[in-house]
């Protein structure tokens, strides 16, 4: 297990390897993994939870959580099924200790510790978990989100643009575009049709699940997962020659120029360097190719992508 929080952080990232579980006996060719519980550095409102495997033919792997709020642990929420063919979310689960939004499980109190479980089938196999989480009470801290890395860094990428796909969901599949766009800056030949049919979970009816483009992504020498930052200096560690980011961001008219959309509730864009306090990106909603890559005030987009979706991102990094 390995942290990497700041106690001033508004988040929390823990990864976690298959030694930190233990096997409990399986049945009809079931395999039981159970992580010990985890105390996290603070109390946590939001959980997101992602998995790079490997499966061969039939092989698949259920990804489930439980939270332990004051002294009493929740049940096991099932988070998501993984295998070659076909990925999916499980219909709404709500309890006491709070609901699954797809990807995301958001608490109705505080908890203090949480603890995962695998079950596989058919040979597959995981090799990274990751785990993110949000503080409660969240705060934003707007002087030090915005401060960019210091220098300028700027990673080639080969623009898309999901407006120009022949695709009656074009609209809605940014997250496998920035996904394409980051693996094929990675050396890892995509295409978005490919992308789009192997992310799309056919229970919420969306290709933008974070955990099953993390899953797809992660594969051919690349490891990908969810994450979350707390300010914009982060960045300096994960855009880098062999590593990028695809940030979800929120905004309304206005609060971000330039942007390729007026306004978004949400929205999956690479970022791919920073300059002159901008934060250079690949945005897919541009309407033309040859304005995908732009250049973003860093103030205005951390209030996007920091505070509106605190810090919820796809690392996408050679192994």
């Amino acid at each position: 297990m390995v942290q990497h929080t700041s106690w001033r952080s508004p988040v929390f990232n823990i990864l976690h390897a298959p030694a930190d579980c233990s096997r409990e006996p399986s049945a009809d060719g079931i395999n039981i993994e159970v992580s010990a519980p985890v105390q996290t550095p603070f109390p946590f409102s939001s959980l997101v939870l992602s998995a790079n495997f490997s499966a061969g033919e039939g092989g698949s792997l259920l990804l489930e959580v439980q939270v332990r709020v004051n002294d009493k642990w929740s049940e096991f929420y099932k988070l998501g099924l993984l295998s070659p063919k076909i990925k999916t979310s499980f219909p709404a689960q709500e309890t006491a200790f709070g609901h699954l939004e797809t990807d995301e499980f958001v608490l109705a109190h505080p908890a203090a510790a949480y603890r995962f479980r695998m079950k596989s089938s058919g040979g597959a196999q995981w090799n990274l978990l990751a785990a993110c989480g949000v503080r409660d009470p969240f705060e934003y801290d707007e002087k030090n989100a915005a401060r960019l890395p210091a220098g300028s860094f700027a990673k080639e990428i080969t623009p898309i643009s999901q407006m120009e796909l022949k695709h009656p969901d074009r609209r809605r599949v940014c997250s496998p575009v920035s996904v394409c766009m980051i693996l094929n800056a990675l050396g890892v030949a995509a295409e978005p049709a490919e992308v789009m049919q192997h992310v799309f979970d056919p229970t919420a009816g969306i290709y933008g699940n974070w955990m099953f483009n993390v899953a797809y992504a992660g594969r051919d020498g690349v490891e990908a997962y969810v994450r979350r930052f707390g300010s914009l200096a982060e960045l300096k560690d994960f855009v880098t020659p062999g590593s990028l980011v695809a940030a979800s961001v929120a905004y309304g008219r206005g609060e971000l120029a330039g942007a390729a959309m007026d306004h978004t509730a949400g929205h999956l864009l690479v970022i791919r360097g920073w300059e002159n306090g901008k934060v250079l990106v690949a945005d897919p909603a541009a309407s033309q190719a040859q304005t995908v890559l732009r250049a973003y005030n860093a103030r205005e987009f951390a209030n996007a992508w920091l505070n509106h979706k605190k810090g919820a991102a796809y690392i996408v990094r050679k192994k």
